[in-house]
């Protein structure tokens, strides 16, 4: 088994676009794009060859700043990754091992699937993903519902009514609210906010454009009495609704339920198989009957020796190649 980088960014794009079936929204380049463009970090796709030909491609991207290996594009925030569900090829199962175990020194890999068939030995759970899935409930509202007890059921719908009632106003995609996004974000989170680091902000803000070129943007926003209340950020695709981002106004306690109730109402009416609320351990995702999915966490040592940075190691290295060649 040979491995070697591509650092090119061309063959990179060459490579992910030849080897990945894209299944979310998430795993299209574009999307990708998205992020490195605002994080610039420099593309570093590990390859696997054996004497048949591709075994595996791991797209990572190297940082300098925390001098690591993550995955492409190098998003991180507070020194970890956000995008999920990160794919890699593997022409057969049997050769996820080698694929992560050929990782550089100090790779830090975040969010991974990693299918049950797969014999990789005793996989670290990073964070639990929360989905719901409409297509196990033949998409019937009334069997979601009953997840709940009625006392707790009623309780909801009461706090809907109570604040949209005549005054409460949904838009959807309204391009325009992104700032009021961001604005809400600001003012519930601070600086532990995503959006309060400008790469990230314009980040999302490109994934928003691109969401709405492709017909795929699910922005929904509540305004009352004139006030933005609430906005959401998602994207419906392929079956799958995923919710990125939000953002909910401190005067309107009760507002996420609206919200909430409204993305699930959607996709069981829509017949869409997915909604996926993403990781995060939030109290409300097990109060509102979630299905839990462990992500995986993939993590190689640290250097011993500090005589250069692993991406500096990993260039004087015979097992590093930058291919400007089309990859076939």
């Amino acid at each position: 088994m040979r491995k070697h980088f591509i650092t090119d960014m061309d063959e990179c794009q060459k490579l992910w676009e030849s080897l990945i079936r894209p299944r979310w929204i998430s795993d299209l380049w574009e999307f990708r794009l998205c992020f490195h463009r605002h994080f610039n970090c420099k593309p570093c796709f590990l390859v696997l060859e054996d004497r048949k030909g591709l075994a595996g491609m791991l797209p990572l991207s190297y940082i300098p700043d925390g001098e690591m290996f993550v995955f492409f594009p190098g998003e991180t925030w507070k020194g970890k990754t956000w995008i999920e569900r990160t794919p890699y090829y593997l022409r057969d199962q049997e050769f996820l091992p080698d694929l992560l175990f050929s990782c550089p020194e100090r790779t830090y890999l975040r969010y991974m699937e990693i299918p049950e068939q797969s014999i990789f030995p005793d996989p670290e759970v990073d964070e639990i993903g929360y989905v719901l899935y409409p297509s196990d409930l033949d998409f019937d509202l009334s069997l979601y519902r009953q997840r709940f007890s009625n006392k707790k059921f009623k309780s909801i719908i009461r706090t809907i009514k109570a604040l949209t009632g005549d005054d409460g106003t949904f838009h959807s995609n309204r391009l325009e609210d992104f700032e009021a996004l961001v604005d809400l974000s600001l003012q519930n989170f601070g600086t532990d906010s995503y959006l309060d680091d400008y790469r990230f902000r314009e980040s999302v803000r490109d994934m928003m454009y691109f969401f709405d070129r492709i017909n795929c943007l699910r922005m929904v926003s509540i305004e009352i009495n004139g006030t933005v209340t609430a906005v959401d950020l998602g994207a419906a695709h392929k079956g799958s609704y995923t919710l990125f981002l939000g953002g909910t106004h401190q005067g309107f306690p009760g507002i996420a339920k609206v919200m909430n109730m409204h993305h699930v109402e959607f996709a069981f009416n829509q017949g869409l198989r997915k909604i996926d609320f993403l990781c995060g351990d939030f109290h409300w995702k097990k109060l509102w009957h979630l299905d839990p999915e462990p992500l995986y966490k993939h993590v190689s040592p640290a250097l011993t020796s500090r005589e250069g940075t692993d991406y500096e190691v990993a260039q004087n290295s015979p097992d590093f190649v930058s291919r400007d060649q089309t990859y076939a």
